[in-house]
Order: structure tokens, then C-alpha cells, then sequence
């Protein structure tokens, strides 16, 4: 069976050697939330990669399906992001970075107008992060994005234009992963 191993790419035996590594998640995705009084249903979830390794699972709910990324990121309606972590790799810093960093993609570095909300945002990270852990972001009118970890209430940070930019880390026209924003969009 392996007599011809010399002739398989070295690139594709470290591939897989990492990726045998990448730690199983079993946790089942929600097909649907409720969370103050908004009823949610699952649009479409995918995987976040980062150098070939399973980082999290990230689903999109909304209150009625849509593949239409523009009409979400600019509705004033209920809907929520959920962050499943799959890897040991995310960290508290990590996510920080990370968020930081797609805010500053999704508005193309325009984060003047939200710098406070960011603040807000990253001063929510402060307890470790395993990976069986989980986040939801879940944005209602007039209130704004409550942030939850492992369905414990932590923060909510204010405003349209912030739940704009944060949903736009993954559904702006310069997502951080164009193939999770077409699975989030139930593609």
C-alpha cells in the first residue's frame, strides 16, 4: 500500500500530518436561537481556516434566510453570529487580534467612527478561551450587539454602525474568508 509513498509530495504529507492534528469539535450547531424575545433560525454556518488548521465554526442567524450579504449587514433586525472554537491555537489575545483585525477589513481601516465599540469589544475578552468554548454576538435593534461566552452574558456594545462593521468582518464585500461568507449566506 505504501510502495509508492516517495512519489506523494512532501507538501501534501505535511498537510495532512497537521490537519490529523486539528482537534475534533463535536458540538453541534444550533438551527435556531431565541434571545430577548427575537426568534433566530440558522442561515448557514462554515469553517474558519488558518494555515490549513480548523480555528472555529462561525454561523450566521437571522430572522428570515438571506443570501443577500449587503441587505443583512445594513438591516436594522435582529440576527446573531455564533463562534464555535475548534482549536487550542485561539486564544484571548488571539481573538482580540483577530477581531481587530477584521474590524480594520471589513470598514477598509475606517475605524474612527467605532473606535469606543472596539475598546468595549476587546475589554469583553478577559477570561481564557479552550476550545470547546463558544461565542454569540447576537445584534438587537435599539440596543445593540450583546456578547455572550458559553451563553453567559458579558457586554453589549451599542450601535448600528458597530454591529455594520463587526458583521462585516465575515459578510463585507472584503470578508476575512470569501468561502465562510458564502457558507454563512447558505451557499
Amino acid at each position: 500500500m505504501f510502495t509508492n509513498l516517495k512519489k506523494i509530495p512532501l507538501l501534501l504529507i505535511i498537510i495532512l500530518s497537521i490537519l490529523s492534528l486539528t482537534p475534533i469539535n463535536a458540538a453541534e450547531i444550533p438551527s435556531s436561537m431565541e434571545y430577548q424575545g427575537a426568534k433566530l433560525t440558522l442561515n448557514g454556518h462554515g469553517t474558519r481556516v488558518k494555515f490549513f488548521m480548523k480555528v472555529y465554526d462561525t454561523s450566521l442567524y437571522l430572522v428570515s434566510a438571506s443570501n443577500n450579504a449587503e441587505e443583512i449587514l445594513d438591516s436594522d433586525e435582529a440576527m446573531a453570529i455564533r463562534l464555535d472554537v475548534t482549536s487550542s491555537m485561539v486564544t484571548t489575545d488571539a481573538m482580540k487580534d483577530a477581531l481587530n483585525s477584521g474590524l480594520v477589513k471589513s470598514t477598509g481601516g475606517n475605524t474612527d467612527s467605532i473606535s469606543e465599540e472596539i475598546k468595549q469589544l476587546t475589554a469583553t475578552f478577559t477570561s481564557d478561551v479552550s476550545d470547546s468554548d463558544f461565542f454569540e454576538f447576537i445584534y438587537i435593534p435599539d440596543t445593540g450587539t450583546n456578547v455572550l461566552k458559553n451563553s453567559t452574558y458579558i457586554d453589549t456594545i451599542p450601535g448600528i454602525e458597530f454591529k455594520k462593521a463587526f458583521f462585516g468582518i465575515w459578510l463585507s464585500k472584503n470578508p476575512i474568508q470569501k468561502n465562510l461568507k458564502k457558507a454563512m449566506l447558505g451557499g
